[in-house]
């Protein structure tokens, strides 16, 4: 039962792939039935393949995932007309008849050769192999020429298939042919025919390629690079020690140019507007002074953000920073005084860091601002940095007082059980650390005096959070070994194992996972 798919959006709009097989992969990886070679695109993107009596798409884990009808899918059965994207490239699916197709009836009355979509056929049209025919038969190619494909690679992919000339055959090819047409073959003088199978050896000189060689290299390649084959055949070896020895120059003087580059400190900026609005999605700018700053703020940083509520909520500052010692960043709202940024620890780099803003110091319904103050150092010396800055609103619940206690307090069992069994399953550091801030953002709501109960969840919630962060900085360390040792499997299997550990994205680890695969490509 064939299907086809039609590219609709990309670098290659227009070509036609037809598939007669229980399963299609298509991914960027070359050992995939199609190919797509853009970074957008994982390894392994998705799998086509025959449920019943209908075929499904199934997403194989990438990182861009797979829309069907510009919605994300995990596995979905295809209808005719369904919109399949995998990041900028889009597929058109249709069933087809069991007949197999010969591209015959695709091509207009009265076009000429080389006009219309590229339409690119299995070799069920011509004679199926073992392999189900996954490797592409070039418009138009003989017995024996087949018989090349055959014994080379069998896997269909995006790059283009040149036609073979038809002046002489008169006949229609079995796909449709590319809009660009190919060169057609050098002809051998009359005077030295050679045989149809001759492949003479290569002279130390250049030439020496049969008519046969050049038809091939035309059609196994684009029209530039088939070109640049032929040419670099038929070279001689002084012009090919040439230019040799003039792409070494260029290629040296392409480093010099960027050595010069770098020593000369020619340094435009970030480009585009310096944020300075919070929203409830992080900025994942660098605000302060030194190496890996966004934005140089050598003194200070000021916030923008609007506060609305309609029933009591506590707000929350979410940042990471670095490079700070005790007493030396002082965060203010409204010109107000809210807390200092904790100094550096071993795990600086991986740490989430909360404060609290009291509700007394905000103003509903206009613009308040926050600042980051650097009060220690003399402006332009030691360096510092703060990122990926949001702004929390978490609302308060209608309870008594004694309602809060006794609801907050099962909340911080809870917490204590999931703590104190930590290894039992991947998720019980995250479980603790979600009951332990429940239990403390519940108590937020009691009037003053706090319970002792208040103090001790904020501070259990600080303890998770530390062991949270120690975790994520194992797994992301184990990633990167895996990685840079070309075990891109293990890698792949550990980023899933981080899901374990973080289900949900109120967690920095769980996006710092994502951009690592989307990252390596995993």
């Amino acid at each position: 039962m064939p299907f086809q798919l039609t590219i609709s959006e990309g670098r290659e709009a227009g070509k036609e792939f037809v598939f007669d097989q229980d399963s299609v992969l298509i991914g960027r990886s070359t050992d995939c039935d199609v190919a797509l070679f853009d970074p957008g695109v994982s390894r392994r993107h998705c799998r086509i393949f025959l449920d019943g009596d209908a075929y499904a798409v199934e997403d194989q884990g990438s990182a861009n995932g797979s829309l069907i009808n510009g919605s994300p899918v995990k596995t979905q059965v295809l209808e005719d007309g369904d919109k399949l994207t995998l990041g900028p490239v889009t597929f058109v699916f249709a069933m087809l008849t069991d007949e197999p197709a010969t591209g015959e009836e695709d091509i207009p009355a009265g076009a000429q050769e080389g006009e219309g979509s590229t339409r690119i056929v299995s070799l069920d049209s011509l004679k199926r192999q073992r392999n189900k025919g996954q490797a592409l038969a070039p418009e138009g190619a003989a017995q024996e020429e087949l018989d090349e494909i055959r014994e080379g690679a069998t896997r269909s992919n995006l790059r283009a298939l040149r036609p073979v000339s038809q002046e002489k055959s008169g006949s229609r090819p079995a796909a449709i042919e590319r809009s660009t047409p190919a060169a057609p073959p050098a002809k051998r003088p009359s005077s030295s025919p050679a045989p149809a199978r001759a492949r003479p050896a290569p002279s130390s000189g250049g030439g020496g390629l049969s008519a046969a060689e050049r038809a091939r290299i035309r059609r196994e390649s684009p029209g530039v690079v088939s070109s640049a084959k032929l040419f670099w055949a038929d070279a001689s070896q002084g012009l090919r020690t040439g230019i040799i020895g003039g792409g070494v120059a260029m290629v040296l003087g392409l480093f010099g140019v960027l050595y010069w580059l770098v020593l000369s400190g020619d340094d435009s900026g970030p480009k585009g507007e310096e944020p300075a609005v919070l929203s409830g999605q992080p900025i994942r700018d660098v605000f302060g002074l030194g190496p890996g700053v966004t934005w140089e703020r050598a003194d200070m940083k000021i916030f923008e953000w609007e506060y609305t509520a309609a029933t009591r909520a506590v707000v929350i500052l979410h940042y990471q920073a670095q490079g700070i010692s005790k007493d030396e960043v002082v965060v203010s709202v409204n010109g107000v005084d809210v807390g200092k940024v904790p100094p550096d620890t071993l795990a600086s780099q991986d740490r989430a860091i909360e404060l609290m803003i009291p509700a007394q110091h905000l103003k509903k319904g206009e613009p308040n601002r926050i600042i980051f103050d650097n009060v220690k150092n003399p402006p332009g010396e030691d360096p510092w940095m703060i990122w990926n800055i949001w702004v929390e609103r978490a609302l308060l619940p209608d309870l008594l007082p004694e309602e809060l206690v006794r609801e907050a307090n099962e909340y911080y069992k809870r917490g204590r059980t999931n703590f104190d069994r930590p290894d039992i399953g991947a998720r019980n550091r995250y479980e603790a650390w979600k009951s332990f801030r429940v239990s403390w953002l519940m108590l937020e709501a009691h009037p003053e005096p706090k319970p002792d109960l208040y103090y001790e969840a904020q501070e259990r919630m600080k303890a998770a959070q530390q062991e949270l962060d120690r975790t994520c900085a194992k797994l992301l360390l184990e990633v990167e070994g895996y990685y840079n040792q070309g075990n891109y499997r293990r890698a792949s299997s550990t980023l899933d194992h981080v899901k374990e550990y973080f289900p949900e994205f109120d967690q920095p680890c769980a996006t710092r996972a994502e951009n690592k695969r989307a990252e390596y490509g995993l």
